[in-house]
C-alpha cells in the first residue's frame, strides 16, 4: 500500500511539470508563427501600396496589373521583384532566403533558400472606380491545425 501511494505521488510530481513544459512549448511555437504571419500580411499590404505607387509614377492606371487578385483564388506578390502573379489553388508557399532574411517566391538561389509553412494570398474587391478593398491572408499548417491571419484595408486612387 505504501509503495502504491509513493508511486502515485511520484507520478503526479513528474506529470505536472511535463504538462506545463509541453503547453509552454506549444504556446511559444504558436506565438512565433502568429508574429511571422502578421509581419508577412503587413508586408503584403505594403507591397500592394507600392505597386499602386509604381503604376501611378509610370503613368499607368493605378490598378493596372492587379486584375488577377480579383479572382477567387487571389494572387501573390513577390517582395524582391514587385511582380504580381495569379495563384493556382492555393497560392505557393513563401521561401526564406537565409542570407538576406527576406521572404519571396524565388527558388533560384536554392542553397540559401528554404521553403516555409506560410502561404500568402491577396484578394481584391472593387468598391468603386476610386477604391478597392484589399484582403491579405497568411495561412499555415501547425501540429495543432490550420492557422490563418488576415488583414483588410481600403486603397484609394491618388
Amino acid at each position: 500500500m505504501e509503495t502504491t501511494v509513493a508511486t502515485a505521488i511520484l507520478v503526479a510530481a513528474v506529470i505536472g511539470p511535463l504538462t506545463l513544459a509541453s503547453s509552454s512549448i506549444r504556446s511559444s511555437s504558436q506565438a512565433k508563427n502568429n508574429l511571422v504571419a502578421a509581419s508577412l500580411a503587413q508586408e503584403g499590404m505594403e507591397l500592394m501600396r507600392n505597386y499602386r505607387a509604381k503604376n501611378v509614377f509610370e503613368g499607368n492606371s493605378w490598378i493596372a496589373g492587379m486584375g488577377s487578385c480579383s479572382s477567387p483564388a487571389g494572387c501573390q506578390i513577390d517582395a524582391t521583384i514587385l511582380e504580381i502573379a495569379a495563384c493556382g489553388a492555393p497560392c505557393s508557399n513563401l521561401n526564406l532566403n537565409q542570407n538576406s532574411g527576406l521572404y519571396s517566391y524565388d527558388t533560384v538561389a536554392l542553397p540559401t533558400i528554404v521553403p516555409t509553412i506560410f502561404i500568402r494570398t491577396i484578394n481584391i474587391e472593387t468598391v468603386n472606380t476610386n477604391e478597392i478593398k484589399i484582403k491579405v491572408s497568411v495561412a499555415w499548417q501547425e501540429l495543432f491545425g490550420l492557422q490563418k491571419f488576415t488583414l483588410e484595408e481600403h486603397l484609394l486612387d491618388w
